[in-house]
């Protein structure tokens, strides 16, 4: 990695937009990550908002109504073990005189950020609520027949204040564009199923786990890939010895967060830490990280299965009440990609035996801050018109060309792709009952 983090933003996004198709799974990644080694922040890459605009509504059809789920914008570290395992490390090193000049260099800049970072973990930055307006403006302006005046807009959110912080930023600016919507924002309990339903959700129904078809071990991949001790030679003279109370795994991946993390922070708080990590050890540490996420993911497809239950019900009820408007969801990006998984939605329905081809099926960079699932119903605009309601996937602005590509899901069943951009909504609502099907009793 040795171009400043912070100049890489801007190259992220012009990079996304033309290597990230939504609609085919890669079979080189490895190779796109090394063009642009920025790309293994993994879930800490920035939002792509110039990616190619989505087909124009069919011939005599219009949008309605919207149904989003999308992910909290860019912030701090998720666990505060980011930053203190880190600071732990660095002032134990600096005490047994074992930081070398590089890491004394990084140590002088890591102690007045951890002043403030400690008390800022999870915290919405500046940079997250700006990406959480471009969104709410873009889908305002690409689709203002679905927001006449009066139209409902009904957001809910998970119990994170940096998700229900980006609620506010989008419902802000929506409001801002079309002063006369009827926005309506709240968080609760009931609304674990729509938002975060794999975690303390008391509405769980009976389900089935199937085994993840990897069963190595995360910090095994990483032990057996990433030369740990070489990367964190970088900084300390000894690194066993710097290792203090933590395993190898536990320093490489907090260190990897902080490193990538740096994308999520406004420019007067994020350092450069780009020397930290040698061009390959950067790549292979995000393909441990990408793994680590890959597997727990895995045990959710059960349970998120449950978000694509409030997008049909609300969808329905929606359309048969002839209601225009919007049902914005706001969480996080481990049910952001499990939606992709369970839908089948560019690769992520492929389900690798081996641990090495993980990377090839499953990237954590496919949800960047903000990232966001949009289903956009169309209607013919003449009542008299008995054709189809027809609905347009967007993944992070981008349409989905393709949702089922055939491959073995994880009872060994095959699930016939549907084509769009413009998908039948019997028909999807149809496919997706069958994925439920494979998780649910």
């Amino acid at each position: 990695m040795n171009r400043s983090i912070l100049r890489n933003a801007l190259i992220l996004t012009a990079f996304i937009a033309f290597v990230l198709p939504c609609s085919a799974q890669w079979t080189d990644v490895r190779d796109h990550v090394r063009q642009d080694p920025v790309l293994a922040c993994g879930p800490d890459v920035i939002y792509p908002f110039d990616v190619p605009a989505p087909s124009p509504a069919p011939a005599g059809y219009e949008a309605v109504y919207i149904s989003h789920y999308g992910r909290h914008g860019s912030r701090y570290a998720y666990t505060a073990k980011t930053y203190t395992v880190v600071n732990e490390a660095l002032a134990k090193a600096a005490a047994e005189d074992n930081l070398t000049p590089y890491g004394e260099q990084v140590r002088s800049v890591f102690v007045p950020f951890y002043a403030e970072a400690q008390y800022r973990v999870g915290d919405l930055t500046r940079k997250g609520w700006d990406q959480q307006r471009g969104i709410a403006d873009v889908m305002y302006r690409s689709f203002p027949t679905a927001f006449p005046e009066g139209a409902r807009v009904e957001a809910c959110v998970s119990a994170s204040f940096r998700s229900a912080m980006s609620m506010t930023s989008f419902c802000l600016k929506l409001g801002q564009l079309r002063p006369d919507l009827d926005i309506y924002e709240h968080q609760s309990v009931m609304d674990t199923r729509a938002t975060r339903p794999n975690m303390s959700n008391p509405f769980a129904p009976e389900s089935i786990a199937p085994p993840c078809p990897t069963q190595e071990t995360p910090e095994d991949f990483m032990l057996r890939t990433v030369d740990w001790r070489g990367v964190l030679g970088r900084l300390f003279k000894d690194p066993d010895k710097a290792l203090g109370r933590f395993t190898p795994w536990q320093m490489m991946d907090y260190l990897y967060m902080l490193v990538a993390g740096m994308q999520s922070l406004d420019a007067s708080v994020a350092m450069d830490l780009s020397g930290v990590f040698p061009p390959e050890e950067w790549i292979r540490m995000w393909e441990a990280d990408n793994y680590l996420r890959y597997r727990e993911y895995y045990e959710y497809l059960a349970s998120c299965c449950q978000v694509y239950d409030d997008i049909i019900a609300r969808a329905d009820e929606r359309l048969t009440a002839g209601e225009r408007g919007a049902d914005l969801r706001f969480g996080h990006d481990h049910v952001f990609l499990t939606l992709l998984m369970i839908a089948k939605m560019g690769g992520f329905g492929v389900f690798p035996d081996r641990t090495d081809d993980v990377a090839e099926s499953f990237q954590t960079f496919r949800s960047p801050m903000s990232a966001n699932l949009q289903l956009v119903f169309f209607r013919p605009v003449s009542p008299a018109d008995s054709r189809p309601v027809l609905v347009q996937v967007l993944v992070n602005g981008e349409e989905v060309s393709t949702i089922g590509d055939g491959a073995a899901s994880p009872d060994g069943c095959c699930c016939a792709a549907l084509k769009g951009p413009f998908f039948d909504w019997k028909a999807m609502k149809e496919y997706l009952a069958g994925q439920f099907a494979l998780y649910r009793k």
